[in-house]
């Protein structure tokens, strides 16, 4: 590796750490939706058996494997660490250039741009492995072309791409960008390599989108979250040239302020620029075709990104979301921005290297814009995030009231109350997190998942949550059939946080107190439970499903770690002077 490449790696690590410096404090990540708990069970709902939408599957089964593994402090490090370091070290990779301001800019901005700094504001971290995927994608695609056709496809690089598709495919959106963007750059026309695309790119699929179709309801979506989830703009230049600058996220708590000034409109034009002088550039390393491919891609990203802003585009999208189950992955639009902002990064390596060739000073002006030009545009990023990355400690109530549950032998799901999906708990840093029992404790939990955004009230996909609403509401006239309805709706047991806000309940005298705590007050349901029992089949076909993708990861990361063991012996026997056996 060249000195020019190891700068650029090292810088990535810097970028990376200032990012997520706030982290380093003892604490588990809870902030926005972003949560993290010391051991997140492994429940129905993890697998897509539960009554709502699938939008954490595979998610919460990963995450709970994990925390398992290493502990939830260490996984929520290493959740948003791993694709920063990912994704700038395979956009180095992929520029592959001995230029220094190339190398330093590429990395840079591709850990610190406005997409990133405002999903990680949100704690929306997850979609970031998606982008990390993204890059690694398309290096996989690159030297799938570069081999000669008569030495065939090998299988290497099929499990690289198995497992990097499998990081994407961690939520059903990363899912479905992974494979837009590794079908379109493999796609060989009626051929076994298409084929093979294809296959790898639905079998990773199946953990969300096998649950999605047995759901017997068929889950729509409020067709008012197309506004309120819509892309925005952040200066006066207009919704286009926000998204063009990399930024537009739909929560203004998440966007850096600095977008609202002159830096958020200079960011847009940085990008053309870059991408007018640098796609020349990025064709000669990619080829071609893959680059017509990829800008083909980043084009329809960005007119997803915009669509809600188009003429007719927001009625197409209402539309879509009230009628076609799962379309409600559309609705936040400014996610689909993933293909642009990698085309967009990209590009800044070759325009650099390009503008370096002027002269001798233009060089060192050059190395000075790939060093700082990230951070001059994007002064406020660790301000931004701070609040959703600073870690918290759950109150001792919580860990007494889980063991209290674990010791009992009752049947019946926990209801979380407040009835609502956000907290503003007064130990969190954050303005509001999506509420932790969920994944705190090992029984089914009923949360409300309606949304609350400001002041507008967006219906929920969960039809048990939706019952278990109108029973609490309909329980403010007679409190005394509280405990009736619940036991008939298979609720056992009641949680309530104490230490935060919400909408009022029904009094909970007809509940027996089993533990009144200054945090979490427990209760448990009197009456006979009914049960609501997953089906047979439905169990059988997902966990099945579940077992055979998990099989082709295991299999796949084997064959990628044998091959590094070899690819590593080799050059050391190269090293010293010694032929390999």
């Amino acid at each position: 590796m060249s000195r020019a490449g190891l700068a650029g790696d090292g810088w990535t690590v810097v970028l990376t750490c200032l990012l997520l410096w706030p982290q380093h404090g003892a604490g588990f990540g809870l902030g926005r939706d972003m949560v993290f708990t010391p051991r997140q069970p492994l429940t129905a709902a993890a697998v897509g058996l539960g009554s709502g939408s699938p939008r954490a599957v595979p998610l919460d089964a990963v995450v709970s494997l994990a925390t398992h593994l290493i502990g939830g402090m260490a996984a929520g490090r290493l959740a948003l660490l791993l694709p920063l370091l990912m994704v700038g070290w395979g956009a180095r990779r992929l520029l592959h250039s001995s230029n220094l301001a190339a190398n330093l800019v590429v990395p840079g901005f591709a850990v610190w741009n406005p997409f990133v700094v405002e999903r990680l504001a949100i704690g929306q971290w997850a979609l970031l492995w998606a982008y990390a995927a993204s890059v690694w994608l398309v290096i996989v695609c690159r030297r799938l072309r570069a081999r000669d056709r008569s030495a065939g496809t090998p299988w290497v690089l099929w499990c690289a791409a198995l497992v990097a598709l499998a990081a994407a495919a961690v939520t059903p959106t990363g899912g479905l960008l992974g494979a837009a963007v590794f079908v379109t750059l493999a796609w060989e026309g009626r051929s076994r390599a298409t084929l093979c695309a294809v296959g790898a790119a639905l079998l990773v699929q199946l953990p969300w989108l096998v649950p999605s179709v047995l759901l017997a309801s068929g889950v729509t979506s409020d067709p008012a979250a197309v506004t309120v989830f819509a892309s925005k703009a952040e200066h006066g230049g207009g919704v286009l040239p926000t998204l063009v600058g990399l930024g537009g996220i739909w929560d203004r708590d998440s966007t850096p302020a600095s977008r609202s000034g002159p830096l958020g409109l200079l960011t847009a034009v940085v990008v053309v620029l870059g991408i007018g002088l640098g796609v020349t550039g990025l064709a000669q390393r990619l080829g071609r075709r893959l680059t017509l491919r990829l800008v083909a891609l980043a084009g329809l990203g960005l007119f997803l990104a915009a669509l809600a802003a188009l003429p007719g585009g927001a009625v197409v999208l209402r539309w879509a979301v009230a009628t076609v189950p799962g379309a409600g992955l559309f609705r936040d639009g400014q996610k689909w921005l993933i293909p642009f902002v990698l085309l967009a990064v990209l590009c800044l390596g070759p325009a650099l290297e390009r503008m370096s060739q002027l002269g001798r000073s233009a060089a060192v002006v050059t190395v000075a814009a790939g060093l700082c030009l990230p951070v001059i545009l994007l002064p406020d990023a660790t301000r931004t995030v701070l609040p959703t990355m600073m870690p918290s400690a759950y109150p001792r109530d919580w860990y007494v009231a889980s063991r209290i549950l674990d010791d009992q032998d009752s049947p019946g799901a926990v209801l979380a109350l407040p009835f609502a999906s956000y907290r503003n708990f007064s130990w969190v840093a954050a303005r509001s997190v999506i509420d932790p029992v969920a994944r705190w404790l090992d029984r089914p939990s009923v949360v409300d998942d309606q949304l609350v955004v400001s002041g507008r009230v967006l219906a929920g996909e969960d039809p048990r949550a939706a019952a278990v609403g109108a029973t609490l509401r309909a329980a403010r006239a007679e409190p005394a059939a509280l405990a009736v309805r619940l036991a008939a709706q298979g609720i056992g047991w009641v949680w309530l946080e104490r230490d935060t806000a919400g909408p009022a309940h029904p009094p909970l005298t007809s509940l027996t107190l089993v533990r009144a705590g200054r945090s979490v007050s427990l209760y448990r349901v009197p009456d006979p439970i009914t049960a609501d029992p997953v089906s047979a089949a439905r169990r059988a076909v997902v966990t099945g499903l579940d077992l055979i993708v998990a099989l082709a990861l295991v299999g796949a990361s084997s064959v990628l770690t044998g091959a590094s063991v070899r690819a590593c012996y080799t050059r050391r026997q190269g090293r010293t002077g010694r032929v390999a056996p």
